[in-house]
């Protein structure tokens, strides 16, 4: 771990160097005062920033707990892959895992517990198969929108897996995907729609984009693509969902067209502590959703959170 803080609005990040040469950029929120009850890791989705979840994570200071964060590998603040920092690309999900590993022990160094996860997509199917295979501090999760499958609207998955499959085999895994592409700044806003209904948070989280280009991310490769098929196959393998034995809150949102919400009641039927709920307005990032949305899910979130970590009396 480096010495020295930089800041951004209320985060405070470290860097964290790897034996590989990569290097992950960790965040903490400043506690609030008076003794926490406990500490809340914050896990991003595919091509977020920390700076995006700084409303959620004041949100959840305000409620007691010590926040701490990280940006993924490939995205946010931390090493980028590929000479195109753009491109979301990884080859395979398993090094997010070693990340983890990696990371987990600075973040929580002091940290109050219980532990728990609160991610996003991507980032809670990580945390799912992390808690699945691995050792871990975590005492619950709730899982936002988990990406268990991917929507990938008229195409069939099977379909969908052999292309992305036959493109890396044929070499183009660093390319970008059909249909993906770079972020731009002068591009107008056209998945709005699929990810909130809430216009303000999102042109709120375009401009961290607009005021920091390095942060930002475009479409994924071929080679994500593959390596996202894979691990959703090995999370949703027989008998491994059986092995989270922690409380798990799993949110869904009924107009999602990014994941498969199908497959989020799936799983939480297969957790051994699964609670799901399901928000039939709610889009994809349903913790950036309108207020009218934003607090049912909170209030939710709330009574999960008060099981595992009663507020002091």
């Amino acid at each position: 771990m480096r010495d020295g803080e930089e800041r951004s609005g209320g985060w405070a990040f470290r860097r964290l160097d790897l034996a590989d040469g990569s290097h992950l950029r960790l965040g903490h929120w400043p506690p609030s005062d008076g003794n926490a009850r406990g500490t809340v890791l914050v896990v991003t989705g595919r091509a977020e920033c920390l700076e995006k979840y700084a409303e959620v994570a004041a949100d959840l200071t305000g409620r007691g707990f010590r926040v701490v964060a990280l940006d993924w590998r490939g995205q946010g603040g931390s090493w980028r892959p590929l000479p195109n920092p753009q491109k979301g690309h990884m080859a395979s999900f398993d090094p997010f895992l070693d990340d983890l590993d990696a990371a987990l022990p600075g973040l929580l160094d002091g940290a109050p517990g219980p532990v728990i996860g609160l991610a996003h997509s991507m980032g809670a199917h990580i945390l799912l198969r992390h808690v699945a295979e691995r050792r871990h501090p975590f005492a619950a999760l709730v899982a936002c929108a988990p990406m268990l499958g991917i929507n990938a609207g008229p195409t069939p998955e099977i379909l969908a897996k052999h292309v992305a499959a036959e493109a890396v085999r044929r070499g183009h895994g660093e390319d970008y995907a059909f249909g993906q592409a770079d972020w731009r700044p002068d591009a107008p806003p056209f998945k709005a729609p699929l990810l909130t209904s809430d216009m303000d948070r999102f042109n709120k989280f375009q401009a961290v984009f607009h005021a920091d280009p390095s942060l930002a991310m475009g479409g994924v490769t071929w080679g994500w693509l593959d390596a996202a098929y894979r691990s959703m196959d090995a999370l949703l393998r027989p008998g491994v969902l059986e092995r989270v034995g922690i409380p798990v809150l799993v949110l869904s949102a009924g107009k999602d067209r990014i994941v498969r919400v199908d497959r989020q009641k799936q799983a939480a039927a297969r957790l051994p502590q699964g609670v799901l709920k399901t928000y039939p307005e709610g889009r994809h990032e349903l913790l950036m959703e309108a207020d009218s949305i934003r607090d049912r899910v909170w209030a939710d979130i709330d009574t999960f959170l008060d099981g595992v970590a009663p507020r002091a009396q």
